[in-house]
């Protein structure tokens, strides 16, 4: 499985292992790369097991010996730039961009494999009230795959649900196969930039509150106001992005059986 330098804090233990699941647990590497580097293989072993570290030049040659990315190789530089820091501002400042990168992969489109599909005028209407959603994801379900059923489930006006399913046929997100409708791509993405996104998660904060409202046991909602470092403040969000990572790949192949809607909130008062 190919290492990802996103999960590291430590720019040497990413280099530890990213040689040692090359065969023959990275015989050799060391050598390799201090020659991709220009160095002695002795300060290699000082970097990897002591308190030298990497200049930017060298890390930067390491990245391209490695077959970096680009992004890669510049959160490369962060990590190391990180541990090289003199100062607790300049490292409270690249902890931040850390943390902002490792953020951006974990809830970007590349990394959960979210593809578009949708035009601007088409992401306005499809966006601009919740029915889209729901109506879309709720498809997925088999027993909610006819009027019939959607309409008992949502309780919504014939004429409001007819207008949902006929935008999402026609825009190809829902197809209609002999008086039942299944969905034909899953899933959307607006980028962290849309000018929709703010309506979006209006939206669905709105439903929150009038889940809430239902006293429903089964439901979970939290709120609390919390004082804390900023240190702390930086590892609630960096946890946050990778558990919503973990949670989208483990509802991949997960059975449709119910609706439900996941809301994060953390932002500092």
């Amino acid at each position: 499985m190919k290492l990802s330098i996103y999960e590291y804090k430590d720019y040497k233990k990413f280099l530890i292992d990213w040689m040692e699941q090359a065969p023959q647990k990275g015989r050799g590497m060391r050598k390799q790369l201090a020659e991709a580097i220009s160095c002695q293989t002795a300060f290699i072993t000082h970097v990897l097991s002591g308190d030298y570290h990497l200049s930017l030049e060298q890390a930067e040659a390491s990245a391209r010996w490695m077959g970096l990315s680009e992004q890669e190789s510049e959160f490369l530089l962060l990590l190391v730039m990180y541990q090289r820091a003199g100062t607790k501002s300049l490292e409270n400042l690249l902890r931040r961009q850390i943390s902002e990168r490792r953020e951006q992969q974990a809830v970007l489109k590349k990394r959960v494999n979210i593809q578009e599909s949708l035009t601007l005028e088409d992401q306005a209407t499809y966006y601009g009230s919740w029915h889209y959603a729901a109506i879309h994801m709720a498809l997925l379900n088999p027993s909610l795959r006819t009027i019939e059923g959607l309409q008992k489930y949502f309780q919504l006006p014939p004429a409001k649900l007819m207008s949902v399913l006929d935008f999402l046929v026609a825009r190809g997100l829902v197809k209609q196969e002999k008086g039942f409708f299944k969905v034909a791509q899953p899933v959307l993405h607006l980028e962290l930039n849309s000018p929709l996104l703010t309506q979006h998660h209006t939206h669905w904060r709105l439903k929150a509150i009038e889940s809430i409202g239902t006293k429903s046991f089964d439901n979970l909602h939290y709120s609390g106001v919390i004082s804390l470092s900023k240190e702390d403040y930086e590892w609630v969000r960096e946890r946050l992005s990778h558990l919503l990572k973990d949670v989208v790949d483990k509802l991949k192949d997960s059975p449709d059986e119910r609706l439900a809607c996941l809301n994060f909130d953390w932002f500092q008062v």
